[in-house]
């Protein structure tokens, strides 16, 4: 809270003040010179143009006519006799300067009959001039050289203490020089104290709205913003927009209480406290303040605003020293600087109230307009800090995630390191494992083939036919070993090309072992396998040959391809040999060659059916071909 509010209210205070009598009559001009005021006189009135003649009485300034005349609202003529002489026969050769302190609450000023000065508005909405000094200078041909008089026309409400302030006679720089401090006190700081206000409010409102967990920013920009709205009432003066004296007075303490209530919650959110019942009857006995400020009865509104001005006040004091308490338990640096503003606005806000019920007429004014801004500024420099503290603490917290993140990425790192080794390691044992079935099916077929030959052959083996057995070892092993690139070879055109070499190796055993073989494959392909499909389906089929040629004692054999749908076919090798209990195999892994050949059609995604009987075994590789994705222009 700023504590211009006691200076606000200086008009409303002086009803607790003593009077100041006018018997210092005499006010000097310069050192041969004075001003002598014989009298000073009040009286109601209904006109702003008709001096009454009686019903006079003798008042001295500053004046409240509430106190004479209980709740009048009207207007009312001051009367101020005087007259000026200079000692040793000295004569006046310089004008004389007059000022009033204020005129509350509208009003025009008359010297010798000759109008000097008005407001605009001296009706209602009433203008207002409590808030400005005011100052004429009288030239010496206006003057008469014994008596004149200054007429003062005063209009006002009774709930606004109305009244005339003091007045002061003088030469014109003395005059100039009062008036340019009492602007000063009354007007310039309150400037300064509002260019301040939205400043930090507008500063705060950003701020709350990049980062709206900081409440305390939101809430100290609503509290700038309604104070700016309440003290603006001190630099006015019109009441536009309002149409009337009491609804802009009514308006302008509904600005205070909004204030008070909001920079209540800012102080609470500041020491990150939520005291959500007590907040609530905050808010609800709020709401009433402010429907009975626009429902009291005008008699009554001068009893009623002062008590909720003084509730409110109170409330703020309950406040600093709640978080005065709370800076004290809780050793917080912030907290124990934000408690010393607070105490600060207390002692500066006492001192004034103390400094205006004991007034004497003095010049020393209010401490208060001096000391707001600063304590303001401070206000906004905690708060600067603690945003500052948060943003330290953001920055600790990303600097110590970073830590983390790298931590995680190295650990990461050396988990997929192990993955990957562990992936190299079973990579060279599935290449292990491939190379012995390549092994077993390609040069192992091709071995027993040669065994075959030599056991069967009638007589002994020439050097050509056992070089050429050599050479067909020797172009299995090259087939193996360039197996690994295999989905780099050539598809052969056709699947009679492409199954012509085993044919042709096979048929040329099984001729020499009486063994009848039929080959069935068709002349073009309709969906197209790829090189290692190719080659997988190869060794499957010479190892189920080998097999027959070993184990069968087969006559007839039967290899057929058959293309079932447009991308899937069947591979088919049948024989008529002795059979053998194909459940029996495929329980136990009997066949080193059977689980080769699952194992192998299982990676390349087809299927593999065996079945065996005495007289008739079959083994089917079931092949799911992908169509080639059709493109439209």
């Amino acid at each position: 809270m700023k504590q211009f509010i006691v200076h606000y209210f200086f008009i409303v205070v002086l009803s607790l003040l003593s009077q100041i009598s006018t018997a210092e009559i005499t006010q000097s001009i310069n050192a041969q010179c004075a001003v002598q005021i014989h009298s000073i006189r009040t009286v109601k009135t209904s006109s702003a143009t008709v001096l009454p003649q009686q019903g006079w009485q003798s008042v001295d300034l500053p004046d409240q006519w509430q106190k004479r005349w209980k709740n009048y609202d009207g207007a009312a003529w001051y009367k101020i006799q005087w007259s000026w002489s200079c000692q040793n026969k000295a004569k006046l050769t310089e004008p004389v300067a007059f000022l009033i302190d204020y005129i509350n609450s509208t009003g025009a000023v008359y010297l010798n009959g000759d109008l000097l000065w008005k407001n605009k508005n001296l009706q209602e909405p009433l203008s207002k001039s409590w808030n400005v000094p005011r100052y004429w200078i009288l030239p010496l041909a206006a003057l008469k050289p014994e008596n004149n008089e200054i007429l003062i026309y005063v209009k006002g409400n009774a709930f606004q203490s109305p009244g005339l302030g003091r007045i002061f006679f003088n030469d014109v720089q003395t005059i100039y020089d009062v008036y340019q401090k009492k602007i000063w006190e009354r007007r310039t700081l309150f400037q300064i104290n509002i260019i301040l206000s939205i400043t930090f409010g507008v500063i705060c409102l950003v701020i709350w709205l990049l980062r709206p967990k900081e409440t305390a920013f939101g809430w100290f920009a609503l509290s700038s913003m309604l104070w700016v709205m309440f003290i603006s009432n001190v630099l006015t003066t019109e009441t536009f927009p309002f149409p009337t004296s009491l609804m802009a007075a009514q308006f302008n303490l509904v600005f205070f209480v909004l204030y008070i209530i909001s920079f209540c919650i800012y102080l609470l959110r500041f020491i990150q406290k939520h005291l959500a019942k007590v907040e609530s009857v905050a808010y609800f006995v709020t709401g009433l303040a402010i429907v009975g400020i626009f429902i009291t009865p005008e008699a009554q509104i001068y009893l009623i605003f002062a008590l909720i001005f003084l509730i409110y006040v109170s409330l703020f004091f309950l406040t600093s020293f709640y978080i005065s308490y709370h800076a004290i338990r809780s050793r917080r640096i912030d907290y124990i600087f934000l408690s010393i503003c607070l105490m600060g606005i207390l002692f500066f806000t006492l001192f004034d109230l103390f400094l205006l019920s004991t007034y004497t007429g003095t010049d020393n004014g209010p401490l208060s307009p001096y000391t707001a801004p600063i304590i303001t500024f401070f206000l906004v420099m905690i708060l600067g800090t603690r945003l500052s503290h948060n943003i330290k603490k953001v920055e600790a917290f990303n600097a110590q995630l970073e830590v983390k993140i790298q931590q995680v990425s190295e650990d990461l790192s050396s988990s997929l390191n192990e993955k990957h080794q562990l992936e190299l390691e079973n990579v060279k044992l599935q290449e292990r494992i491939h190379l012995s079935h390549d092994l077993h099916d390609g040069l192992g077929a091709s071995l027993v083939r040669s065994m075959i030959l030599v056991d069967q052959s009638a007589h002994n083996i020439s050097n050509k036919q056992f070089l050429s057995m050599l050479k067909l070892l020797r172009d299995d092993l090259r087939q193996i070993i360039d197996s690994g690139s295999s989905a780099d070879n050539k598809i052969p055109v056709s699947p009679i090309l492409w199954v012509a070499p085993v044919r042709h190796r096979f048929s040329q055993l099984m001729d020499e072992l009486d063994i009848h073989s039929k080959w069935i494959f068709p002349s073009e392909w309709q969906a197209v396998p790829n090189a290692l499909q190719c080659l997988t389906l190869i060794r499957v089929l010479e190892e189920s040959l080998t097999n027959i040629i070993k184990h069968s004692q087969a006559k007839h054999v039967k290899i057929s391809m058959v293309y079932i749908t447009e991308n899937q076919f069947i591979l088919n090798i049948e024989d008529d040999g002795i059979g053998f209990d194909a459940e029996c195999v495929a329980q136990q892994g009997l066949s080193i060659g059977m689980r080769s050949m699952n194992m192998r059609l299982q990676r390349m995604g087809a299927d593999f059916k065996l079945s065996s009987e005495p007289g008739c075994t079959i083994i089917q590789a079931i092949v799911q071909l992908k169509l080639p994705k059709l493109t439209i222009d």
